[in-house]
């Protein structure tokens, strides 16, 4: 099944639904699928061919959907591109996947001259895509397509600068959007806002498609701004949306949203990032919604585990059950491979139907996949554990881990016992160098009052364990991040990496 089939299906069962909206516009599912028609015509008068890549690069806009679903009607396959990433990174994107055409506006203009066809949304650059919409046939018959076939690649941004293009299948994006619409109960009364970047998997595939198969209405806001956020809560009385921690954060501690109505709200997923447990129960009170972390990767669509509305008791710190309707969890041990028993630590590797085969240019697949006992996985790179309730840990990055002495650290833990500490706003834990030493824990620190360096030593030394606790704290104004909001853990290596010895 083509997934472009989903909002022509809606709009012949119930045509004048809201389907989506932004601060510029809103379309029915009757003029969605109209339009998505239209941009499939669009495109196939300009050469695109079945499997060919469509780049799609705009903020949250109806626009955006448009070109993603009229790519995925014509058989091609529409790539999200980052609007954060730097010049150079979206051209290794526009190389990697060999982009002849791309959607973009005057944000991008010398990025889309460098492209054989420019589509420019307010006409800047090459032909005006909305004045094309208009005149084209918004009338066109779906390519078929198979569940084991390519729909879209989406990129994921680590912090070396080269993004890692993740092809999901029809079948990967229909089986993430069932999965998250039964897991969250999203059903055609939903109001959904997305103001993770459509570019990245949690705006697209936590919100955008899963509420496209539940037939609901979703709103688009074209970036991050907590005021914004709360006024559209309010006017469209929004029910359901994903925010990362660090938004989170920001929308309970602006004091101006306290003017708006947030009493539509009933779920916020939390994701991208881990989110520090104690924050679960201030954001659930101000917001008074129901707040669930789940756990994914670009490489697993994203769904892999979250906690669910109807869950009877949800632990702190747990990213939920495995959604093992869609995936299989294995748990082996970094150093063996061999899996290890309940409640150890290992590496998370996962295979099913949310899961990737694989990359552009079948990048790094040899150390992303392996084999165990005849199947294929996908290695997470995560360290992670099971209770005995099936509840899923993580405990942080194996390429975060470190050895302090002959013991491992994980960066996580320590992070949640410094957001306990009242004063600490933000923290990350990494290893620096010492001459004498080797390697030492340190702690990056934003603050808000007058906590001091023996406080946290004193706190951390009461609830860690003796070589978990930093010897080394920095204070920072800002902590920084890489174009998909992850903390930059190379950047503040080269900022704090090597401790003086004297």
């Amino acid at each position: 099944m083509n997934f472009g089939n989903v909002v022509d299906h809606i709009a012949r069962n119930t045509p004048d639904t809201r389907a989506v909206g932004d601060p510029e516009r809103q379309l029915t599912y009757a003029e969605l699928s109209a339009a998505s028609n239209a941009a499939a015509n669009i495109f196939a008068a300009r050469g695109v061919e079945s499997d060919d890549r469509v780049a799609i690069c705009l903020q949250n806009q109806v626009s955006f959907l448009t070109a993603y679903l009229g790519a995925m009607k014509l058989g091609a396959v529409p790539v999200p591109v980052n609007t954060r990433f730097t010049d150079e990174q979206i051209h290794y994107v526009l190389d990697t996947s060999d982009i002849s055409v791309i959607v973009t506006d005057q944000a991008f203009e010398s990025v889309a001259t460098e492209v054989e066809t420019a589509l420019t949304v307010d006409g800047s650059v090459g032909t005006n895509f909305h004045i094309l919409l208009e005149e084209v046939s918004g009338t066109y018959t779906v390519h078929p397509r198979r569940s084991d076939e390519t729909a879209a690649v989406v990129y994921s941004s680590g912090t070396t600068g080269r993004p890692k293009g993740v092809r999901h299948t029809h079948g990967n994006v229909i089986a993430n959007a069932r999965g998250i619409r039964t897991y969250h109960r999203l059903t055609r009364d939903e109001v959904g806002l997305t103001v993770s970047k459509c570019s990245h998997v949690t705006g697209l595939n936590v919100t955008t498609t899963p509420l496209l198969l539940a037939e609901a209405e979703n709103w688009f806001l074209p970036s991050w701004d907590p005021v914004s956020v709360a006024e559209t809560i309010e006017n469209c009385k929004i029910t359901y949306t994903f925010l990362t921690p660090n938004m989170t954060r920001d929308l309970i501690a602006d004091e101006d949203v306290d003017d708006y109505d947030l009493s539509s709200l009933q779920r916020v997923v939390i994701g991208g990032a881990p989110m520090p447990t104690e924050q679960f129960d201030d954001a659930e009170a101000t917001l008074d919604a129901t707040v669930l972390e789940g756990y994914g990767m670009t490489e697993t669509t994203p769904l892999a585990a979250f906690n669910r509305p109807d869950t009877a008791v949800r632990k702190p710190g747990s990213v939920g059950p495995p959604a093992r309707e869609v995936v299989d969890l294995r748990i082996e041990d970094i150093e063996t491979g061999q899996p290890v028993n309940r409640g150890e630590r290992g590496e998370l590797l996962w295979r099913g139907d949310t899961v990737t085969p694989g990359f552009e240019r079948q990048q790094r697949e040899a150390k992303s996949f392996v084999g165990r006992d005849g199947n294929r996985w996908l290695r997470s790179g995560d360290i992670g554990y099971l209770d005995e309730n099936d509840h899923l840990f993580v405990v942080g990055r194996r390429e975060d881990m470190f050895t302090v002495g002959c013991a491992n650290v994980f960066p996580r833990e320590i992070e949640e016992v410094l957001y306990d500490i009242d004063g600490v706003t933000r923290a990350v834990i990494i290893d620096t160098l010492d001459d004498r030493q080797g390697a030492v824990i340190t702690a990056i620190v934003t603050r808000d009052g007058d906590i001091t360096e023996a406080r946290i030593r004193e706190i951390c030394a009461a609830r860690l364990r003796e070589h978990e606790v930093p010897e080394q704290i920095e204070f920072v104004d800002d902590i920084p991040r890489t174009a998909t909001g992850k903390i930059d853990r190379v950047a503040l290596g080269e900022l704090f990496g090597r401790l003086s010895s004297t």
